[in-house]
């Protein structure tokens, strides 16, 4: 998997695919817990259900969420599960 930081921006540039892949985004997010804003584009088909219960905790630590998707199945995903407005998520 490819991810890049840059500050409180985080970009997923691959799949994530694998528990240690998983392990590693979960790593990043708990370093920016103290940001007021994270930025996440991700350029993925997928994004474990792990990954999503962390975010949920950000959000519930007063941490602003914004995801960008590229992959139009993981955003109708994002927006069946009644999260497009919780981490205002955009098709880009």
């Amino acid at each position: 998997m490819k991810v890049e930081v840059n500050g409180n921006i985080i970009n997923i540039k691959s799949p994530i695919i694998t528990i240690s892949d998983v392990e590693q985004i979960i790593d990043i997010l708990h370093s920016k817990e103290n940001e007021a804003k994270i930025i996440l584009n991700i350029n993925s088909f997928s994004l474990p259900s792990s990954i999503i219960g962390e975010l949920i905790k950000l959000t519930d630590k007063n941490v602003d969420i914004a995801i960008n998707v590229k992959d139009e199945t993981l955003y109708e995903l994002l927006e069946a599960l009644k999260l497009k407005q919780k981490f205002k998520i955009r098709k880009v």
